[in-house]
């Protein structure tokens, strides 16, 4: 145990659970802005130190060996509690405090940014740091107190909290639909113009409903993009059918300067996850602003919303 003691480093360990966090040495390396020569050097150190292989490496993945995991959540547990030591003395476990979030541009948009100053008015205390960005980052790293991503499966091992499900919906403005006609089955909404979200370098793929089995189908995108309120503000302006959670057009659905298209036809709702930098170790003001979220994305959603207590099935690692 000496001797692994002194081979070993908070920063060996760091390297060890961003990898298996991102499953990939070069994404590791990038959040934790190293290069991947050297994270792999912490690696290799751990495994000689340890006697044990931690992962295994091909040339197109990684996989973590029984040994890892073991290692791992050991690993988490050991940085975590260095954590709170450091926040227990730069008193980090007051009410009040500073708080460092990030959310996608549509929920900080439409959900976050019409809220936040009634969190602001409850702490009076508190400031904010609102960073837009549909990526998960290192929160340890980036000393990221609480991270929104809304998607099928969380691509991190981080702690987590699901906080409700977000139904998608097409839509399109009344002008697009008396110029071009409303598609009234799957295979009308094939020759529409389409304003998609940007998946890689291709239209991400939309799930719809067709009875009781879903359908795939890759739109017929005239417009990509990364920011859905850019996809959004194209919409209204009549440029082509849109997926958007419904949460980011409730107001122009309400307000018919949106239509829904084909709601015979819903599409899969994906999940909104809050994403914690730790499992255990949660300030006050972190879980009430987990709890003010949940009030906002049900209040987004109304009756849609199906909270964390309703879901079933699904392995989660949530923070307690």
């Amino acid at each position: 145990m000496p001797d692994f003691l002194n081979q070993a480093s908070v920063l060996s360990l760091r390297c060890f659970v961003a990898v298996v966090n991102a499953n990939s040495f070069s994404t590791a390396a990038r959040q934790l802005r190293m290069a991947p020569s050297s994270v792999t050097k912490h690696l290799q150190l751990l495994e000689r130190a340890t006697g044990a292989a931690l992962v295994h490496r091909t040339t197109r993945r990684i996989s973590v060996t029984d040994a890892g995991e073991a290692f791992y959540a050991r690993c988490v547990d050991i940085l975590e509690q260095l954590e709170g030591a450091v926040a227990g003395i730069a008193g980090e476990q007051a009410a009040g405090g500073h708080l460092r979030v990030t959310a996608p541009p549509s929920f900080a948009s439409a959900v976050l940014a019409p809220g936040l100053p009634r969190f602001l008015e409850q702490h009076p205390g508190a400031t904010v740091d609102l960073v837009v960005s549909s990526d998960v980052p290192d929160l340890v790293r980036e000393r990221v107190d609480l991270a929104i991503f809304i998607g099928d499966e969380l691509p991190t091992k981080q702690a987590q909290v699901v906080l409700a499900e977000g139904p998608q919906v097409l839509c399109a403005s009344p002008a697009y639909l008396k110029a071009n006609g409303t598609p009234l089955s799957l295979a009308d909404l094939e020759q529409h113009r389409c304003l998609c979200p940007r998946f890689s370098e291709v239209a991400e793929t939309w799930h719809l409903r067709s009875g009781k089995e879903w359908k795939s189908m890759r739109p017929n995108a005239v417009l990509l993009s990364d920011n859905g309120d850019a996809l959004r503000s194209a919409c209204i302006a009549g440029a082509g059918i849109g997926n958007f959670y419904r949460f980011h057009v409730a107001e122009g659905l309400a307000k018919r300067m949106l239509v829904e298209v084909l709601p015979q036809h819903p599409l899969r709702a994906k999940t909104i996850y809050a994403v914690l930098p730790h499992r255990h170790m949660i300030r006050p003001l972190v879980r009430g602003f987990t709890a003010f979220l949940r009030e906002e994305v049900e209040g987004a959603l109304g009756a849609t919303a199906k909270l964390t207590s309703q879901r079933s099935g699904r392995k989660a690692r949530t923070a307690s």
